[in-house]
């Protein structure tokens, strides 16, 4: 039996982190929420509710034959009963855990019951459906409140806030939830944050509802401008960075290219944002998206060069993910079916010669036709990690939806690629740029006092006092200066002169290998397994190779985190990896990539 979680909040799919997730088909679907919310139900009554305007013999057949594909998948027993239907108690089901007050369900998104599903045609269930999703909404909230207020009281500050975070996303007009997220912010550290959640609670409210906020939001705004809110405990026995300095609030620097980037914006060009690592093209690329819109980050992974179309794989199926609706023509779909056999029950092998690779190309633009209009801006990242497949596939993209670029139609193109690599046809891209079809932005290091705007912005005041010094050891490359601030802040040498024992200027992974250094072996591990990896990873994945259980690994991912040295599932800049990667001794990077070899794929 595969190990199967069924997630009915925000969808309806079975996920697996040996065999990653699939939908359930609607009545499949229903059937596991009334009877998983419901309790032990007879089979009369399922049939009829299911299949309402069939004959009861056929609606009884009809329900055998669901619940026989549901036990072939599930396993024999996970669906129980002769006369009634009941579900195995071990059987992990979010909604389930959810109304047992488990904290189990939050391991699953969240979200409306069975979203984006319908039953016409079954009345009653209709109607069943209507009253429990308020009610599995409403649990939901309670259940992250208490979540939230558990985690604050014991200080666990990052994990309240991710609570508060989830509660907006579940009810977007929630005062109440604007409020927690303005709180936490500023108890963390990072009043912009707080005061940009204020400014998003004033523009929700009055778009959505027509309305002002409450006195009281307004009063903790007022609040959070005039002083500082004092964190309600002791700090923890490992210093926590401050965010200003794991995520400087400035863009310091970088006007010049900013203004470049909204004239190319203006005039509908796609950018190319090259430069030498750590240079800040990730932060430069991502700040503008956000200021233009609705945007979508799709990134490459070190470990995408040796396998074909890894890259743009990754990227289909988060547009696929993000579109759950969409209905694709037969020939689109047998054609992505090529590298995302779930598309089809027959899946054609990869595209190799130029005739199938022509068609197979043209099927993933009309994808992204299909899927990207809603979008203002797509930003590609780390472009030098592209797989040769991937990289011809993204000129030929470029190709194909100029004129859809040019006149709004479709999202316009930033892309980021490290000026040290040549992988991603960087000849091409000064081609395209000397032809007018797009923008060439190269980043250079900052100069003395742009580095010292950029440490003001941390609100560290030995850090500005240092700069002179900062910038002349960093030769002002926005990640060292970055990771030597972090690394002055952990280690609490920020009292009298710069010190005088770093190592050689520059050489930042150094500085991040001896941040590193003070991880939890847990942390370092897990850590290790990311660099090896070379794409991102599940932690059930990481927890297999650890040959660990997941729930071990939440504190060591949350540790990784806090240190500013992970963000989502990879680390926060490609040189972490690269330390990582060159401490690691040759047995331990066999051991792991074998074992990584025998993971679980995903989806």
């Amino acid at each position: 039996m595969d190990d199967w979680r069924i997630e009915l909040l925000g969808g309806a799919r079975l996920n697996s982190g040996r065999n990653g997730s699939r939908p359930l088909e609607r009545k499949t679907a229903a059937l596991l929420a009334y009877v998983a919310l419901e309790g032990e139900t007879a089979r009369g009554k399922l049939a009829g509710l299911l299949w309402p305007e069939s004959r009861e013999a056929t609606a009884r057949n009809n329900l055998s034959q669901l619940l026989r594909r549901l036990r072939e998948l599930l396993g024999e027993s996970a669906v129980e009963g002769r006369d009634t239907v009941r579900l195995r108690e071990d059987l992990v089901v979010d909604v389930r855990a959810l109304v047992r007050g488990e904290p189990t369900w939050m391991d699953s998104p969240g979200g409306e019951l069975l979203a984006e599903l319908s039953y016409d045609g079954c009345e009653a269930l209709e109607d069943w459906l209507r009253a429990t999703r308020l009610r599995v909404m409403d649990l939901q909230q309670k259940s992250l409140e208490a979540r939230l207020q558990l985690e604050e009281g014991e200080g666990r500050l990052p994990s309240a806030l991710e609570a508060a975070q989830r509660m907006l996303q579940l009810e977007p007009t929630s005062e109440e939830a604007f409020q927690h997220l303005m709180r936490l912010h500023h108890q963390l550290g990072n009043r912009r944050a707080a005061l940009q959640a204020w400014s998003q609670c004033e523009e929700v409210l009055q778009r959505e509802l027509g309305t002002r906020p409450s006195a009281a939001t307004r009063q903790l705004a007022n609040d959070i401008q005039k002083e500082p809110i004092p964190h309600p405990n002791s700090p923890p026995a490992r210093r926590a960075l401050p965010l200003a300095v794991v995520r400087p609030p400035l863009l310091a620097g970088r006007e010049r290219e900013w203004a470049r980037m909204e004239e190319a914006w203006a005039a509908r060009r796609p950018m190319f944002v090259m430069g030498p690592p750590g240079v800040g093209k990730s932060r430069l690329i991502m700040d503008f998206a956000r200021s233009r819109g609705r945007w979508l980050l799709l990134t490459a992974r070190p470990g995408d060069f040796d396998v074909p179309y890894a890259t743009h794989v990754r990227g289909m199926r988060e547009v696929l993910r993000r579109n759950p609706g969409l209905v694709l023509a037969d020939w689109v779909r047998r054609e992505l079916s090529r590298l995302l056999p779930e598309l089809s029950g027959e899946a054609l092998p990869p595209p190799l010669h130029p005739e199938e690779k022509t068609l197979f190309f043209a099927a993933v633009v009309q994808l992204a036709r299909l899927t990207l209009r809603e979008m203002d801006i797509i930003a590609f990242d780390d472009a030098q990690y592209m797989d040769r497949g991937s990289s011809e596939l993204s000129l030929y993209i470029l190709a194909q939806l100029q004129d859809e670029m040019s006149t709004g139609r479709l999202p316009l193109i930033i892309l980021s690629q490290r000026t040290d690599e040549t992988i991603w046809s960087g000849e091409r891209i000064r081609q395209v740029a000397d032809a007018g079809l797009g923008e060439l932005i190269q980043l250079d290091s900052l100069a003395p006092q742009e580095v010292r705007t950029l440490l003001q912005s941390m609100e560290v005041p030995a850090l500005e006092r240092m700069s002179e010094d900062i910038a002349r050891y960093t030769g002002g490359n926005p990640l060292f200066v970055v990771e030597t601030a972090r690394h002055l802040v952990e280690s609490n040498t920020l009292e009298g002169d710069f010190p005088a024992g770093l190592p050689p200027p520059g050489r930042a992974r150094s500085i991040i290998q001896k941040r590193l250094a003070r991880l939890s072996p847990e942390a370092f591990r897990l850590a290790q397994v990311l660099a090896v990896a070379g794409v991102d990873l599940s932690l059930e994945q990481a927890a297999a190779v650890l040959e660990t259980s997941a729930e071990r690994l939440v504190s060591a991912w949350r540790e990784l985190e806090e240190a500013a040295l992970v963000r989502g599932a990879w680390f926060s800049h490609d040189l972490v990896g690269e330390a990582l990667l060159a401490e690691l001794s040759p047995s331990i990077r066999e051991l792991l990539s074998a074992r990584l070899a025998r993971r679980p794929t995903q989806a």
